[in-house]
């Protein structure tokens, strides 16, 4: 009898122990953040790395527009609009190249540069034709990227450029009837992959020199799209009417989409880590705001956490840290324990083992294969030609098994790096190449 009652008295203290971890370490991984400039929403969110972000916002009137970033993983928020002018009031898209440079759209076209960290503000002069609204500014190092505004007359405006924005070239798909896009609805995984929404029923693709061709969706006013795997995807979306909802998926890399997932309220962000299956979206609930989580590619979704207002721009430096802004200037940052070891072998291992990645070359993502036959403590970076650690995958003591890591190199520049696993006495060196 007593042994029973112990019994179940340890199944409970279990049970209980397992509802703690699930709700701190799963639901409670959204922390309310301090955006210096109260009371104006957040249009647009770019995560350089784990502790680096900027942000860009306006009034609901658009007579104020603001840019901040932080450098610290938000305990701080500093404004950085410098000296934008006052014309920038409606500032909807942003890119952060590094802790002191970045690249702001405004809702007239404009386009500006800082490499000061904000206390100065550049602008730039895009070729004809001149969009009216800049939709997307999105940069995969410091000299390639792309610039998606609404079109001109028939064209998309649509510009790319491989010198750090000192030349740009026009090269937007033609279009008829009347088509408009939306602030940072588009997903690039590299620049062979390129996706973005329109407000009518169409979603185009291409790559940042290639043509793009349009797909048909099963709604109007796709805000937001996902394909983290270049093939399988996710579009949220709505018609006019706020309660219809046509969210769609794709399986072809956006050579179709069928309806999908209809959340309770409309969905504003998306966003995902290329080579993960992976997915958030942020907007409104049935009250306030909330955020929505997959974990396979935008199939099936949960709630994961319930803001105080609508999330409209979302970004994340790894699946693991992020951050969303919301309409009223609230900021939110995210702090997961999400997998990025993916373990397809159980066996375990006889000895250590570095592989060669795959692809070799490749752009911007690769994989790396490598074995532990005993616990180790284990350490995997990557260092340029000059011996620079510019990424560390692996930090920490590891039991035995064979591991796999998918790394992004989107935020690098193009030619040779080298790979270091250590383990215990072990250490390999492998040379990749990051093509673009």
């Amino acid at each position: 009898m007593q042994e029973g009652v112990k019994m179940k008295q340890f199944k409970l203290l279990v049970s209980l122990m397992v509802l703690f971890f699930a709700t701190n370490m799963f639901a409670q991984t959204w922390t309310a953040q301090t955006n210096p400039v109260s009371g104006v929403d957040v249009n647009s969110a770019w995560a350089v790395d784990t502790v680096t972000c900027w942000m860009c916002g306006a009034s609901t009137s658009q007579t104020l527009g603001y840019v901040i970033r932080t450098t610290n993983a938000g305990t701080t928020w500093t404004n950085v609009t410098g000296d934008m002018p006052v014309s920038a009031a409606g500032l909807y898209s942003i890119c952060g190249i590094s802790a002191t440079e970045a690249w702001a759209g405004v809702n007239d076209g404009s386009v500006y540069h800082t490499t000061n960290s904000g206390t100065h503000w550049t602008f730039v002069s895009m070729p004809s034709p001149v969009t009216a609204f800049v939709d997307v500014i999105h940069f995969y190092n410091q000299n390639t990227g792309f610039i998606i505004g609404d079109p001109a007359t028939t064209t998309w405006c649509y510009y790319w450029t491989t010198n750090a924005g000192v030349n740009w070239t026009a090269a937007g798909p033609t279009f008829t009837g009347s088509e408009a896009g939306w602030n940072n609805s588009y997903f690039t995984s590299d620049t062979g992959h390129i996706w973005f929404g329109t407000n009518n029923t169409k979603i185009y693709h291409g790559g940042l020199r290639s043509t793009f061709t349009s797909a048909a969706s099963t709604g109007l006013n796709s805000y937001g799209m996902a394909v983290p795997n270049n093939i399988n995807g996710v579009a949220v979306m709505t018609s006019t009417t706020p309660a219809v909802l046509a969210n769609n998926i794709t399986t072809n890399g956006g050579t179709s989409w069928s309806a999908g997932y209809l959340p309770a309220g409309i969905q504003f962000g998306i966003k995902a880590v290329p080579g993960f299956p992976y997915v958030w979206t942020c907007g409104a609930g049935t009250t306030g705001g909330v955020i929505l989580f997959s974990s396979n590619n935008g199939v099936n979704w949960t709630q994961q956490f319930t803001t105080t207002a609508a999330g409209y721009g979302m970004t994340f430096a790894t699946v693991n840290r992020g951050w969303v802004g919301c309409s009223g200037g609230t900021i939110y940052r995210y702090t997961g324990i999400l997998s990025e070891v993916n373990n397809n072998n159980t066996s375990v291992p006889v000895s250590y083992k570095l592989e060669q990645n795959f692809p070799n070359p490749f752009n911007p993502t690769t994989t790396i294969n490598y074995s532990i036959p005993k616990t180790s403590f284990v350490t995997l970076k990557v260092y340029n030609v000059l011996g620079n650690e510019v990424m560390s995958v692996v930090n920490e003591q590891q039991t035995a098994n064979n591991y796999t890591y998918t790394l992004d190199f989107s935020k690098l520049s193009s030619g040779a790096y080298y790979y270091t696993l250590r383990a215990g006495d072990y250490s390999a060196t492998k040379k990749l190449m990051l093509v673009k």
